[in-house]
């Protein structure tokens, strides 16, 4: 499915208690905001890695934890929203999705057809089996916490910070910025899913969220 010589990498949706733990990326300063992106905890695969072994080290690396892998039954396979398929993976744990995620798109338009390239991206659901840790503090400062419908949400449009912690959301991590100024900004993999299924993200995303019971260990 994928060539051994490939640029991949995985990214985790790690799920508890029916939310969604993110990492945010260095806050982003302007005059007028504050801008926080998030993004699912995962890297670049290294070498001959297979892809649940890079979630494996880039979650260690990143939360402190190791993770346990929810099973799935089939993986979409995601070339763009019009180009998705189903398959099973038999020979490691296998992921919600492969997305091909395109790189140098403009925001909110990760299937634009004007972008600089493509790589797999295997995007797994998953348990912390420990509380997650600011341990790349360099790379990700803060984590946060957030539910189904705020996940779709923030992979269409900015959200003040305040409104989704009014909401439920929880944030944690170095704190010492103007939260009454800053806006929320979902990237990468798991925005570029969310976008392709459209309003069929719900039913998997809600599926996953209630699925913590039945992960394995990895």
């Amino acid at each position: 499915m994928v060539e051994p010589d490939t640029a991949r990498a995985s990214s985790l949706l790690l799920v508890d208690r029916g939310r969604f733990l993110l990492a945010g990326r260095p806050l982003i300063y302007s005059e007028q905001r504050v801008l926080l992106r998030l993004t699912g905890v995962g890297g670049w695969a290294e070498g001959s890695e297979t892809f649940s072994a890079a979630a494996l080290r880039e979650s260690i690396e990143e939360t402190g934890s190791a993770i346990r892998l929810i099973e799935q039954e089939y993986t979409l396979i995601v070339h763009s929203p019009d180009d998705i398929d189903t398959v099973a993976i038999t020979d490691e744990p296998g992921p919600v999705a492969l997305v091909y995620r395109r790189f140098g798109t403009t925001p909110f338009e990760p299937w634009s057809e004007e972008y600089q390239s493509v790589a797999p991206i295997a995007v797994y659901a998953a348990t912390l089996d420990d509380t997650a840790r600011i341990v790349a503090r360099d790379e990700h400062p803060l984590f946060m916490w957030i539910y189904p419908e705020q996940l779709i949400s923030l992979a269409e449009a900015d959200e003040p910070l305040e409104f989704l912690v009014a909401d439920g959301a929880q944030i944690f991590g170095q704190l010492d910025f103007d939260t009454s100024r800053t806006i929320v900004r979902l990237t990468d993999s798991i925005q570029a899913l969310v976008t392709a299924l459209g309003p069929r993200s719900y039913g998997l995303l809600t599926e996953i969220a209630q699925m913590s019971g039945t992960a394995c260990l990895l």
